[in-house]
């Protein structure tokens, strides 16, 4: 359209908006005017199809375990925000903590050319991120990683949030804690169960049958189950620290069930802000993860992969404990 209108060739419109023109000897003046008139015409280059030809498409991809999780959304709006600045557009897939479904978004997005990725790792999804990694794509694990991985992570200090939050309930006087967790090998659910037991330990309370795993496929019944094991007993739990926000509202809606009164009965803890603590009428101890600046950092290295530096970083960030 440009071409057509001022009478020339594309090459020579091309030559222009590219910023060539200079090296293939077209004038100032026609320069001048084909950028006045891509102006008028409110011309927006291909970038898909220009990425194609200089090797980038300034494009990320964002791979999260459940894009309906109000945490995980929180990270892809300050994922999106950052890699503006950095003029670049993110594509986001969810897995729905599936490791098939994983692969499957990872396949998508490398069809898609993406310049790199961030990745929330689903549990047995190793050989897939391996595969990223050995096509040399940019990666950046992120709340979540494999150790043995040659690969950047941001993540929590998911241990010593979980030793400090089980310390305050003991400090407040709190000695059968019982706790509620995923039945799975990530790092996530290894260290938050590595710092409450430790904790306990340290403090000569451990009770192993109070740690209560969770299966996702099940997780309704699971920790229905749960609630009832460690409140219905004669000898019955003080405090409940829950692993995940979700975890929590579905534990509380059944402690509500079996008539528990929080906290006159049972203390509770968990994982992460959300907007109903707002509404809730009574107190919480909860871990604030600092998701902004999380999700800037992965960002920030992975853009730093893309020009070039190749080092692995591994970030781990400081949660703060809150009382709601």
């Amino acid at each position: 359209m440009i071409a057509d209108s001022l009478g020339v060739s594309k090459c020579t419109v091309s030559l222009v908006l590219s910023g060539k023109s200079k090296n293939k000897r077209v004038s100032e003046e026609l320069s001048r005017k084909i950028i006045e008139k891509a102006k008028e015409l409110n011309y927006r280059p291909n970038e898909l199809a220009r990425g194609l030809r200089i090797g980038k498409t300034h494009t990320l991809g964002v791979i999260v375990a459940d894009i309906s999780n109000e945490f995980f959304s929180h990270f892809i709006y300050h994922i999106q925000k950052r890699s503006r600045e950095y003029n670049y557009t993110v594509i986001t897939t969810n897995m729905d903590e599936n490791a098939q479904q994983f692969e499957e978004m990872a396949a998508l997005l490398l069809n898609r050319r993406v310049d790199g990725i961030i990745a929330v790792p689903a549990y047995g999804c190793y050989e897939s991120l391996k595969k990223i990694l050995d096509m040399n794509i940019p990666l950046v694990q992120i709340d979540r990683y494999f150790s043995d991985l040659e690969a950047s992570y941001v993540v929590l200090d998911n241990y010593g949030a979980a030793y400090r939050t089980t310390e305050r309930l003991i400090s407040e006087g709190c000695r059968r804690i019982g706790m509620i967790k995923h039945n799975n090998d990530s790092s996530v659910n290894i260290d938050r169960t590595n710092g409450f037991v430790e904790a306990m330990k340290n403090a000569g309370l451990y009770d192993e049958s109070l740690v209560k795993p969770i299966n996702y496929s099940s997780e309704e019944e699971d920790i229905r189950d749960a609630i009832c094991s460690l409140t219905e007993r004669k000898d019955m739990v003080d405090a409940i620290f829950f692993m995940s926000h979700e975890q929590f509202i579905t534990g509380v809606r059944y402690l509500f069930k079996a008539k528990v009164r929080i906290p006159e009965d049972v203390k509770v803890a968990c994982f992460d802000k959300i907007e109903v603590f707002s509404i809730l009428n009574f107190p919480l101890i909860y871990i604030d993860q600092p998701i902004q600046e999380m999700a800037e950092k992965a960002v920030d290295l992975l853009i730093s992969q893309i020009q070039g530096r190749k080092e692995v970083r591994k970030c781990v960030f400081d949660g703060q404990i809150c009382l709601a």
